[in-house]
């Protein structure tokens, strides 16, 4: 993942996304949450690749936000605290790498700058998820084992991702991703060739690259998301080791 692309995008990653998508990407989301609530309704989160935070609509009492930009955490800060968090001061900072601590009433979101692959937190989740995450990851098998790594024993993994098909609607949008989107891209935000990128980067992921990793987990819901492009995958750990 280019992160340098995210800190660019940060300030208009909202907008950009909505436009883009023409607001599709927002119910995906919406869809992904009440799927996930019909599993799980509480615990302790851990979010990947979060970018502005918008996994935190789960509402869970404790959320862990990873996102390695950090313009995007400045962003989900600003946004949080516009919500009612306060940021929780700390004299002294032990931890090896900083994190941000928000708290509302019982709710509490802890924001750290690491990525899927190196990110380290002192207990296990009851749910992980990865919205739009998984093909920006640098090495899935790497991010896979420290998934499995801080997953409690039969806890959830929840994936949405936009992978390859052989649809002709998928390679319809594939082709909007890849020829429309940067145009609009670089009109909104003078981005057109980082946007060509993360195009591509839809094509080279498949769902089975994401199953895979995943072997001991049993798969208790797999659906697209109104298009064929988008797929969302919901998993529970089994309590055996990640091989």
């Amino acid at each position: 993942m280019d992160i340098k692309i995210y800190d660019k995008l940060a300030k208009k990653y909202d907008l950009a996304t909505k436009i883009v998508s023409f607001g599709i990407e927002e119910i995906w989301r919406k869809i992904f949450i009440k799927h996930i609530k019909k599993h799980i309704k509480n615990g302790v989160l851990i979010d990947l690749a979060s970018a502005t935070g918008g996994m935190a609509k789960l509402g869970f009492d404790k959320m862990y936000l990873v996102e390695p930009s950090s313009e995007m955490i400045k962003i989900m800060v600003e946004k949080f605290k516009k919500e009612g968090f306060e940021e929780e001061k700390f004299e002294v900072q032990f931890q090896e790498k900083p994190y941000i601590k928000l708290k509302k009433e019982n709710k509490e979101i802890i924001i750290l700058q690491s990525t899927a692959e190196d990110f380290e937190i002192d207990e296990k989740a009851d749910l992980i998820t990865a919205f739009m995450a998984f093909r920006n990851f640098d090495d899935i098998k790497k991010a896979s084992v420290n998934i499995d790594r801080h997953l409690k024993e039969v806890g959830y993994l929840a994936v949405v991702e936009m992978v390859k098909s052989k649809s002709i609607l998928a390679k319809l949008i594939l082709w909007y991703m890849n020829n429309v989107v940067p145009l609009i891209a670089g009109l909104m935000l003078g981005m057109k060739e980082e946007y060509k990128m993360l195009g591509k980067s839809i094509d080279t992921l498949k769902e089975d690259d994401i199953i895979e990793n995943f072997q001991n987990y049993e798969i208790i819901e797999k659906k697209k998301l109104l298009f064929p492009i988008a797929s969302m995958i919901i998993m529970r750990k089994n309590g055996r080791k990640n091989s």
